[in-house]
């Protein structure tokens, strides 16, 4: 069944054909762009303005989810193969597309390009060298053009492909667009919780010197120690899952299924969440990746079963559908605003046994928590901001290592302990021999500051 504001987008769209060939539709994530993508596709081939469909996608799992929601709406195979009325495919194909031009200039066509950000590459990405250019012929040659994003921006300067643009400072001009508020007040989308963890105090020991930092940022901006670096202390991990487990168990008490998404920085790092997941909190967990080929059965699996947690390197980003989700943890040191709303909408989708509240567990780095707060500014007067008093002792690194061949007894474990071989070999390294990464951090009096952006009765 359609959602009102589907309906008055297919609609809309349907009409817009009329008099031009492209269109684009900016809709938050979790909102159902997808579907309704698929039903301006069956209304197209009833009217007979089109005969075929195709789908571009950032990612794999993406793309069969795509096909398999057209495949159901438009009740015929949609595999690019004979007899099908489409094909759902990914950016990355686009290099090897010569058979697609030739069927687009000999067929009436719409091309539907999801989350059309992405569909030119990232930053200097070889995609960009031929990107836009096929991009062009491609539009050119299909008959409709439909282009979806939910999150309207890049993370480099470029402009989003095929959009149009109303000022020179990038806004966007939407044919339709549907916002994070509208989703929420109509009950689409759940309303984001946003917990950021700060300290009250940081200190760094190195060497013989200490010094002490009053807030993440404070160690950021003036410490020279990386976000990184922070993300993979042991005692941080271990209480920023205590959070998430906490809310994800009392969530599970009335809806069983809820899942958590635990978002790492590496797969080093994932292994290591896993680890601290299973021997500190007894929980299992699934880690997907780009260096498991099986990664999109892992994410189908998890998606229909209904165990607790996975954890995702870069894999559960925008488009993927797995609405059991509801709380995450962000460990990742990707602290683009992109990302971090792709991120936050994984658990925004909404379904029918759960509650319309996404949890999501951040500590506070300075760019993070500008990004929670700006969301403020799609929904005024929607969040509230609370800080506690409540301490927690005993978050320190391991002591310092020995220096320049002197051995200490007391100081003979170092941070190399927890990072493994693979974690070295990921790490520049430079950065490792003269980058303050071997000092201490003893992190005390956490604070935690909730951003809400609804306050529920």
């Amino acid at each position: 069944m359609l959602r009102e504001w589907q309906k008055q987008c297919i609609a809309q769209l349907i009409e817009q054909y009329h008099h031009k060939s492209d269109a684009l539709v900016l809709a938050t994530p979790g909102a159902g762009k997808t579907l309704m993508a698929s039903y301006v596709a069956k209304q197209l081939l009833e009217a007979r303005k089109i005969d075929y469909v195709v789908c571009f996608s950032p990612s794999k799992v993406v793309s069969h989810s795509i096909r398999s929601t057209f495949e159901h709406v438009l009740e015929r195979s949609f595999n690019g193969q004979l007899g099908a009325l489409g094909v759902s495919r990914t950016y990355h194909s686009m290099s090897n597309i010569n058979e697609l031009i030739s069927s687009l200039s000999k067929s009436r066509v719409l091309v539907i390009f999801d989350e059309i950000h992405h569909c030119a590459g990232d930053g200097d990405s070889p995609a960009n060298a031929w990107g836009m250019s096929l991009l062009s012929t491609i539009q050119n040659l299909a008959t409709y053009t439909l282009s979806l994003t939910g999150t309207p921006w890049r993370t480099d300067t470029r402009p989003i492909p095929l959009a149009r643009y109303s000022n020179p400072e990038g806004h966007i001009q939407c044919d339709f667009t549907y916002d994070l508020s509208e989703a929420i007040e109509d009950n689409v989308c759940r309303a984001p919780y946003i917990t950021a963890i700060d300290t009250n105090q940081v200190v760094v020991r190195k060497g013989q010197e200490s010094n002490t930092y009053q807030s993440i940022q404070d160690l950021i901006e003036n410490g020279d120690i990386s976000y990184r670096m922070i993300l993979k202390q042991p005692e941080v991990i271990k209480y920023m899952l205590s959070l998430s487990i906490q809310k994800l168990d009392e969530l599970r008490i009335t809806s069983q299924n809820a899942g958590g998404l635990i978002v790492a920085a590496s797969y080093a790092h994932a292994l290591q969440i896993q680890a601290i997941l299973s021997g500190h909190f007894g929980k299992s967990a699934t880690v997907v990746s780009y260096k498991q080929e099986d990664s999109a059965e892992l994410i189908n699996h998890f998606r229909c079963d209904s165990s607790e947690w996975i954890i995702s390197i870069a894999m559960i980003s925008e488009g993927t559908d797995i609405p059991r989700l509801q709380v995450c943890c962000n460990l990742t040191d990707a602290t683009t605003e992109l990302y971090f709303r792709q991120i936050l909408g994984r658990i925004l989708r909404m379904t029918t046994d759960q509650t319309a509240i996404g949890y999501m567990f951040i500590l506070a780095e300075p760019d993070l928590v500008e990004y929670a707060e700006r969301l403020n500014q799609a929904i005024p007067d929607s969040y509230h901001y609370e800080r506690t008093d409540g301490l927690i002792e005993g978050i320190e690194s391991p002591d310092n290592p020995p220096h320049n061949n002197q051995s200490n007894q007391d100081n003979s474990q170092s941070t190399f302990s927890d990072l493994d071989l693979e974690d070295i070999f990921e790490s520049n390294f430079d950065e490792l021999i003269n980058h303050p990464t071997l000092a201490e951090l003893s992190m005390s009096s956490f604070k935690s500051r909730i951003i809400e952006f609804y306050q529920l009765s």
